[in-house]
């Protein structure tokens, strides 16, 4: 990503929660200004609300304090303390604060000074009551507070709330999972177990065609490129606003609906608004705060939301745009799950990494223009993105320099090692998946819906012009073969004049499941890869079942918030099981079926799991979750040889060596890999490092080397306790670490880089 895409960073402080515990909930003074636990973070709107509650406007926070629980015990006695009272810095007391959804999945908390949470409490509801309600949904919402954006300070267009669309998909061939309930005999006595299982069926589906999208006119555009200091038009905007999220794209709709007759839009509240107003046209899916908002039922519900935005000081946030045509990257790295299930000879599939090796086997080589084009010193005003490249691009003679040529060969072999687990080089993008925006003012008009795209279609271009043939468009996670969609690409004159200016977009057609196949997708920012490839699509079927989530809405039961409720919350969400889920589908994968009827088991097993991983990435949001089958679950080990190079954590496990075409790559490319030889590089003349204008004083030059003597030391102190903690199986060591240590210590390496650093 651009580094103009990152909003300014804030230090706050993130303790280990073991270094929670270990102090009793209570940390010294000399803990609370330990800079090893000083942490960067993004701006966000909570951030923001702090300094306006306080007034402190410093780049350090000390208002917010981050937990994270990775390594650490996550029993409901030490989370359940935690959520129910906080910790207290220096005697200074911390509540228990929010969590955004990646804060939720990586096991990530925040406290909030005491002092100030009733008032930031106040600003993030918005004076929001209710006996009850969903609660995981309720917290999700609150924990948009801390999505990174860019805060727009004292801008504010004209927004409108219009209806969602719901679109019938007729007679669609699906599998979905259902509750299967088996009878089986124990002790002579008949007896019921219900398990998830799996069903094919066709069905009249039906689909929201704009979840989570919205479009706003061209000088709502021209005004955020400004506001963002942009250097291309900022045509496409992922939204963070009070209770509500999406993303909107830039449409002349005033020329499209004046041009056919319509001159006034009709919101969700029956109120009507002119075309020729230059406004954010949201849809109801992005007003998470519908339903809390609900006082009157009509127009003054949203007056009141805005009242509410101006009493607490709130402002427009953007967490992210779209590339220009330009900055589109035009190769990307794929990844192994949307490989492994690609039914194709490995003489075929293998013809997938060429690409990969040849790029590698250039650079190794010397190849200078492959090279410079891997440190991303090819454009005519670039960024080195380090010390390294930054030397190369003073003088190219730094190529052959012994630790840039180690740095060099260390950041090769990194790519490599990943080559080895699917992550290749192929022609492709990442793109904002957006849908028929055609149709979407066809909708807001009221006119008759006829859309720019059908059932097969889609549109999407790059800096030389529209796209056209069949492409493959995959989503991360991809867990099963139906996952794979496959359309062709079309432009029409409407779409032309509309759609062609936005960048870095795939719009799909709403007649269709392209958006739910996608393992669940919709359109308030979720990225697709777009690609044309021969060979992947030689592997991929047109003709399966559509694998869906029938009951994608879903929602956990109603209830108090109280804090009980919000204990039992945090402990359902404290293991995401995304990871492990998709692991099982790589095993299954991986297995080399001996019969017809063991081939089909294992696809009925991975489609039951594409549904399930659904269930867990929206776990946070929705409350429910589905369990793994312990059938699938016993079986859906051992993983893959080839994952040994997607994680160390991998490498210690046993794994299956089943000649499986990920599987035979992988070990094809390590014997590729250890015939890999550097050319012998010229010798070095140091001397091109030497500027007779710099002098080096003798103190500056004995200071720096008492500090490097000084690191050096420090880091084998530091190593061998790490090595010592963990010999806790050893006698010796027992007696003199406790279990907790042994379990969960850990070194922030990063610390002590930056101290020596600075």
């Amino acid at each position: 990503m651009r580094s103009i895409f990152a909003p300014p960073l804030y230090v706050v402080r993130s303790y280990p929660l073991r270094e929670i515990i270990a102090a009793d909930y209570h940390l010294s003074r000399e803990q609370g200004s330990d800079k090893r636990f000083y942490i960067k973070q993004a701006d966000n709107p909570l951030f923001r609300q702090t300094r306006l509650i306080t007034g402190f406007l410093g780049k350090f926070n000390p208002y917010v304090v981050f937990i994270d629980s990775a390594g650490s015990p996550k029993t409901e006695e030490y989370i359940g303390r935690l959520v129910r009272d906080g910790i207290y810095i220096d005697g200074h007391h911390f509540v228990f604060g929010e969590r955004s959804a990646s804060m939720t999945r990586n096991g990530i908390f925040s406290v909030v000074d005491a002092d100030i949470f009733p008032e930031l409490n106040k600003r993030i509801t918005m004076d929001i009551q209710f006996d009850k309600t969903v609660l995981s949904k309720y917290y999700a919402y609150r924990g948009l507070f801390f999505s990174s954006c860019h805060c727009l300070e004292g801008w504010k267009p004209k927004v409108i709330i219009v209806p969602d669309l719901m679109l019938p998909v007729p007679q669609q061939r699906i599998k979905y999972v259902y509750d299967n309930t088996v009878e089986y005999e124990k002790d002579g006595e008949v007896r019921q177990w219900t398990q998830k299982d799996i069903a094919e069926d066709v069905r009249d589906m039906e689909i929201n065609a704009f979840d989570g999208c919205g479009i706003h006119h061209p000088d709502i555009t021209r005004q955020v490129t400004e506001l963002l200091h942009a250097k291309a038009p900022v045509t496409t905007v992922l939204w963070r606003l009070p209770w509500t999220k999406g993303l909107s794209h830039s449409v002349d709709y005033e020329s499209f609906l004046l041009e056919r007759g319509i001159e006034y839009i009709q919101d969700i509240w029956g109120r009507w608004h002119s075309v020729h107003d230059k406004m954010l046209i949201f849809t109801e899916s992005m007003f998470k705060g519908m339903k809390y908002f609900k006082v009157y039922g009509d127009g003054r519900d949203w007056d009141r939301y805005w009242d509410l935005f101006d009493k607490y000081q709130h402002c427009f946030g953007v967490a992210k745009w779209n590339f220009s045509f330009d900055e589109e990257p035009v190769f990307t790295r794929a990844n192994y799950q949307i490989l492994q299930d690609l039914d194709l000879p490995y003489n075929k599939f293998r013809m997938l990494a060429e690409d990969s090796a040849e790029w590698a086997q250039r650079i190794v080589s010397g190849d200078n223009l492959y090279t410079y084009n891997f440190l991303g010193l090819t454009a005519d005003r670039c960024t080195p993105v380090n010390a390294y490249a930054k030397a190369i691009l003073k003088n190219p003679e730094m190529m052959y320099e012994r630790n840039v040529r180690k740095y060099l060969r260390e950041s090769v072999k990194k790519y490599i090692d990943g080559m080895k687990c699917g992550k290749l080089w192929m022609q492709a993008c990442f793109k904002f998946l957006v849908p028929d925006l055609i149709l979407f003012m066809e909708h807001i008009g009221g006119l008759p819906l006829h859309g720019s795209l059908e059932a097969d279609e889609f549109y999407s271009r790059d800096i030389d012009g529209a796209f056209s043939g069949e492409y493959l468009i995959e989503r991360n996670p991809h867990i099963c073969k139906s996952e794979h969609a496959l359309l062709r690409a079309v432009t029409t004159p409407d779409i032309i004049k509309y759609v062609g200016d936005l960048a870095n977009i795939c719009m799909v057609n709403c007649k269709s499941l392209i958006a739910p196949r996608l393992n669940g997708a919709d359109f308030d920012g979720d990225l697709v890869l777009v690609l044309q490839n021969e060979i992947m699509q030689e592997g991929v079927h047109r003709d399966i079942p559509i694998v869906i989530d029938v009951e994608d809405k879903a929602t956990a039961m109603v209830e108090p918030d109280t804090v009980e409720g919000r204990v039992a919350l945090t402990m359902r969400t404290m293991k995401s099981l995304i990871g492990e889920y998709s692991n099982y589908s790589s095993a299954y994968h991986n297995k080399c079926p001996r019969t017809d009827e063991q081939k089909r088991l294992y696809e009925k097993y991975v489609d039951q799991i594409s549904v399930l991983t659904g269930k867990a990435i929206d776990q946070a949001k929705t409350g429910i979750f589905y369990k793994m089958p312990p059938h699938i679950a016993k079986m859906g080990r051992p993983l893959p040889y080839f994952m040994k190079y997607r994680k160390e954590y991998y490498a210690n496990q046993k794994l299956s060596m089943a000649p499986s075409n990920m599987n035979r790559l992988c070990i094809e490319m390590e014997k590729w890999h250890k015939e890999l030889r550097w050319g012998r590089a010229p010798q070095f003349d140091y001397t091109v490092m030497l500027d007779e204008q710099v002098s080096v004083q003798a103190n500056v030059y004995e200071r720096l080397r008492e500090v490097f003597l000084a690191y050096n030391k420090e880091m084998s102190i530091l190593q061998a306790e790490q090595r010592r903690v963990r010999a806790y199986q050893d006698e010796d060591i027992r007696a003199q670490v406790t279990k907790f240590d042994a379990q969960y210590y850990t070194v922030n390496w990063a610390y002590y880089h930056e101290l020596y650093r600075q």
